[in-house]
């Protein structure tokens, strides 16, 4: 466990941060020339409670504790290992799709292969950048399926996408080491695993195997239980602590930095309060040094804030969540909505960069 944190803030855009970046004043995101910070907020975990500070970029050689957050600025401002081709820079998109009876937003609207695939043609036409196959629902309460049943569901889906459109980046939504295995023999691209390799201790080993991309999804319990209750010291930091615990355990059994992409997990064994601590001080995440997915999309806070039970009807929440994710930095977005959100964010990057 760490016991300072160093976040970035003030995360400017465009012109505007390669000028700063140039004078000094603000420090490079990611290694970009066109995303810096002017600050920073250091968090200082202690036992009795938790210090924030804040200091601006050009303050940070004057610290006394300066050594013991120069590794995790180092993480901030380098450049992101190539993951996929994909340009971190701008952002990216996966669109989900899932191919299950009982997913808590869209469950059985694309459990059959026409369905499925038109959808994904209107994913790839407005923008997606990765479509997201799921066969096992992990919302709230969902039970898991078998594993023949889950590669059923995906199969001949996958397939299809990968015949029809044979340079669309594929992603598999799944927990178990089997149904991994055999969306490698399909092509699958990449692999979206929302225990982040937890349930199911072969699953590593496959991923270790493959060289294929894991993105890692933080989550307290499983679907079953993660909403009974879910407790936390401070949620932000620690996620942040298992993150970096986890990455060491995988970076030491052969899983290297340019397989791995972190999510906080919205959602996944969350309250709302926690959620939205997540999202206002998500680029905390960047010390890490990885690139970051965040998934809003539709999630149960935003009916909570809107007082809207219907998930469908929670477009507008999702893209403020995912804005206000891009205004810090995030890289990689998974929502249902995807000509909305791209829409969104294209309008948003023109501001950004004035």
């Amino acid at each position: 466990m760490k016991s300072i944190y160093i976040r970035p803030t003030n995360i400017v855009f465009g012109q505007k941060a390669n000028y700063f970046i140039r004078q000094g004043t603000a420090k490079s995101l990611c290694g970009f020339e066109n995303i810096g910070f002017l600050s920073v907020e250091i968090l200082k975990r202690q036992s009795d409670k938790n210090i924030v500070e804040e200091y601006s970029v050009t303050d940070l050689d004057k610290l006394d504790f300066r050594s013991e957050i120069e590794i995790d600025l180092i993480k901030i401002t380098s450049k992101r290992n190539n993951i996929l081709n994909l340009n971190f820079q701008n952002p990216i998109l996966m669109g989900v799709l899932n191919v299950t009876p009982d997913s808590f937003s869209d469950g059985g609207k694309y459990n059959t292969t026409f369905r499925a695939l038109d959808h994904v043609k209107s994913m790839i036409d407005f923008g997606a950048h990765i479509i997201d196959v799921g066969g096992e629902s992990t919302r709230p309460g969902a039970k898991s399926v078998s594993e023949q049943d889950e590669i059923i569901r995906i199969s001949e889906t996958i397939q299809l996408i990968k015949k029809k459109y044979p340079n669309q980046l594929v992603s598999l939504d799944t927990r178990k080491s089997k149904v991994m295995q055999h969306g490698l023999s399909i092509g699958v691209d990449l692999f979206n695993d929302v225990s982040a390799l937890d349930f199911d201790q072969q699953s590593y080993q496959v991923v270790k195997d493959s060289g294929k991309p894991i993105i890692l999804n933080h989550s307290q319990g499983i679907p079953e239980n993660m909403q009974n209750n879910p407790t936390y010291n401070n949620v932000l930091l620690d996620i942040f602590d298992y993150f970096e615990s986890k990455i060491k355990f995988l970076k030491n059994n052969g899983i290297k930095d340019e397989q791995i992409i972190i999510d906080p997990g919205i959602g996944f064994g969350k309250t709302l309060e926690h959620n939205l601590e997540i999202i206002s001080k998500i680029s905390l995440f960047h010390s890490l040094g990885y690139p970051i997915m965040v998934g809003p999309s539709r999630k149960s806070f935003i009916g909570k804030i809107m007082g809207e039970k219907d998930n469908l009807q929670r477009l507008g929440g999702t893209i403020a969540s995912v804005l206000y994710s891009y205004l810090q930095g995030i890289q990689l977005f998974r929502v249902h909505d995807i000509q909305e959100t791209s829409e969104a964010l294209k309008v948003y990057s023109e501001f950004l960069k004035k």
